[in-house]
Formats: C-alpha cells, structure tokens, sequence
C-alpha cells in the first residue's frame, strides 16, 4: 500500500504536462574584465567561474538567481614594499528575471537577463602597501544571451552570455566588470 501511494505521489512529476521545461541548471566559465578603472589603478582581469538556476513562470518569463567569481584578479603586485599575490576574488550573486524571445525554431533563443547583484571582495593577503582589504557592496547586472539546443528533447543547451555588473561597494569603491561566459545548460 506504501509503494501505491508515493507511486500516486511521484507520477505527476514523471508526466509531461508542460509544453516547456520549467527548471534549468547552469554552470558557467569564461573571463572577466574590469570596465572602468579608478585613477593610477592597473585594469584588473580573471577566469570567471559560476552557476545558476532559473525557473520559468511563462516559455518567455524566467527568475533566476547564481553566483559568479572572478579568481585573483589583482594577481601578483610590485609596490615599494616588494612583490606580493594577494589571492583575491570578487563573488557576486546576481538574482532578476530574464525575458527570453519567442523564436519559432524551438532550438535556438535568444534571451536578455537583469536584476540586482551582490558583491564581495574577498583579498586573501593583505599587504603593506594596502592591498587586499576586502568589501562588499550592491548594485546591478544586465546580460543578453545567446544557446542551442544539443539533443532533440531540447534538455541540454550550449550557450554565450556577456554580462555587466555595476556594483557600489563600501568606502566608496565602484565595481564596473564586463565578463563574458561559455555556458552549459541542462532543463527539466
């Protein structure tokens, strides 16, 4: 009787009822760079590693919500005091909606993305010289997509995403960071 009822429970799932997948995991890789740079500062830059999860309400409405790094980005630094790796990275986590355009190809879409993000900078050595002293702050992101599908059952999808994070931390520092991923999809 046990087996009867979860079989009763879990069958809904297993069922088509949709004509879209609503659920889809992405994982995400690339590199980053940062947009605008402060007076007397070097342009920082970084492979870019994250992921995501959206939810569609509609076949063109998705919230979606991930994290995103950009891995020692400062790299090593030459000041007066001497040579130094801070080891540092910028985490963000960015959470909107993304409008995705109706195409009749069911195979290919184009999608753009917007919303709020949160920053921390996290600076593992902090040196003589002042580097390294981690933040967090706010701000927001925008993002424009483009992916196919790789299997007819439409489940895995190949994709590129440029995407720009504004982000006012504290102490008045102004994150500007433009980076661009390859990413991997999977839908259910």
């Amino acid at each position: 009787m046990t087996r009867i009822a979860l079989l009763a429970c879990f069958l809904p799932f297993l069922a088509q009822g949709q004509s879209f997948q609503r659920n889809e995991i992405t994982f995400n890789g690339g590199y980053g760079w940062q947009a605008a740079v402060p007076n007397g500062s070097p342009r920082l830059s970084a492979v870019s590693l994250g992921g995501t999860y959206g939810f569609r309400l509609r076949p063109w409405l998705a919230l979606e919500g991930g994290v995103l790094t950009a891995i020692n980005p400062t790299g090593l630094i030459n000041s007066e005091y001497g040579y130094f790796n801070i080891h540092d990275r910028f985490t963000w986590v960015p959470f909107g909606v993304r409008f995705i355009l109706p195409l009749r190809h069911d195979r290919f879409e184009l999608s753009v993305g917007a919303g709020g993000v949160y920053e921390r900078y996290s600076g593992g050595n902090t040196t003589p010289a002042g580097y390294g002293s981690s933040y967090n702050g706010w701000g927001g992101y925008f993002k424009p997509e483009a992916a196919v599908a790789l299997d007819p059952g439409r489940h895995f999808w190949l994709g590129a995403t440029p995407q720009l994070l504004l982000v006012n931390g504290s102490d008045g520092v102004r994150d500007r960071w433009f980076v661009l991923t390859g990413d991997v999809s999977f839908r259910f």
